[in-house]
Protein backbone atom coordinates (compact mmCIF):
# COMPACT_ATOMS: atom_id res chain seq x y z
CA UNK A 1 0.00 0.00 0.00
CA UNK A 2 3.06 2.01 -0.15
CA UNK A 3 2.71 4.78 -2.82
CA UNK A 4 5.95 6.37 -2.73
CA UNK A 5 9.10 4.78 -2.21
CA UNK A 6 11.15 5.25 1.08
CA UNK A 7 13.96 6.58 -1.35
CA UNK A 8 11.79 8.95 -2.39
CA UNK A 9 9.98 10.19 0.82
CA UNK A 10 13.73 11.35 2.16
CA UNK A 11 14.05 13.43 -1.00
CA UNK A 12 10.32 14.66 -0.71
CA UNK A 13 11.20 15.26 3.11
CA UNK A 14 14.07 17.65 2.68
CA UNK A 15 12.49 19.34 -0.19
CA UNK A 16 9.78 20.14 1.93
CA UNK A 17 11.51 21.33 4.78
CA UNK A 18 14.18 23.41 2.22
CA UNK A 19 11.13 25.16 0.75
CA UNK A 20 9.71 25.89 4.37
CA UNK A 21 12.78 27.50 5.28
CA UNK A 22 13.01 29.72 2.10
CA UNK A 23 9.36 30.39 2.45
CA UNK A 24 10.08 31.87 6.23
CA UNK A 25 13.09 33.40 5.09
CA UNK A 26 11.21 35.47 2.51
CA UNK A 27 8.60 36.35 5.02
CA UNK A 28 10.76 37.74 7.60
CA UNK A 29 12.30 39.46 5.08
CA UNK A 30 9.51 41.34 3.97
CA UNK A 31 8.55 42.09 7.70
CA UNK A 32 12.04 43.70 8.29
CA UNK A 33 11.82 45.96 4.98
CA UNK A 34 8.68 47.61 6.67
CA UNK A 35 10.31 47.61 9.95
CA UNK A 36 7.76 45.81 11.21
CA UNK A 37 7.61 44.69 15.07
CA UNK A 38 7.16 40.64 14.44
CA UNK A 39 10.61 40.49 12.39
CA UNK A 40 12.21 42.08 15.75
CA UNK A 41 11.04 39.64 17.77
CA UNK A 42 11.76 36.96 15.20
CA UNK A 43 15.10 37.70 14.81
CA UNK A 44 15.80 38.23 18.81
CA UNK A 45 14.50 34.70 19.16
CA UNK A 46 16.01 33.19 15.98
CA UNK A 47 19.49 34.72 17.08
CA UNK A 48 19.74 33.10 20.16
CA UNK A 49 20.00 29.42 18.65
CA UNK A 50 22.30 31.04 15.64
CA UNK A 51 25.90 29.98 16.83
CA UNK A 52 28.32 32.46 17.88
CA UNK A 53 31.30 32.83 15.39
CA UNK A 54 33.70 34.13 17.94
CA UNK A 55 32.75 32.19 20.67
CA UNK A 56 36.42 29.68 19.39
CA UNK A 57 38.40 32.07 19.28
CA UNK A 58 37.27 33.93 22.64
CA UNK A 59 37.87 30.79 24.57
CA UNK A 60 41.08 30.16 23.03
CA UNK A 61 41.76 33.67 24.07
CA UNK A 62 41.14 33.39 27.45
CA UNK A 63 42.67 30.10 27.97
CA UNK A 64 46.13 31.92 26.65
CA UNK A 65 45.66 34.62 29.19
CA UNK A 66 45.02 32.53 32.33
CA UNK A 67 47.92 30.31 30.78
CA UNK A 68 49.94 33.73 30.86
CA UNK A 69 49.17 34.81 34.34
CA UNK A 70 49.50 31.24 35.68
CA UNK A 71 52.95 31.50 34.64
CA UNK A 72 53.59 34.87 35.68
CA UNK A 73 52.33 33.62 39.17
CA UNK A 74 54.76 30.65 39.18
CA UNK A 75 57.54 33.36 38.55
CA UNK A 76 56.65 35.93 41.29
CA UNK A 77 56.59 32.82 43.79
CA UNK A 78 59.67 31.07 42.57
CA UNK A 79 61.51 34.96 43.05
CA UNK A 80 59.72 35.86 46.12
Amino acid sequence: MDLIPQELRAGLLIAISLAMTLLVLFVLARWARRRSKGAVVAGALLSMFAPDPTLERNIRLAEEARQVQCEEDEEGENKG
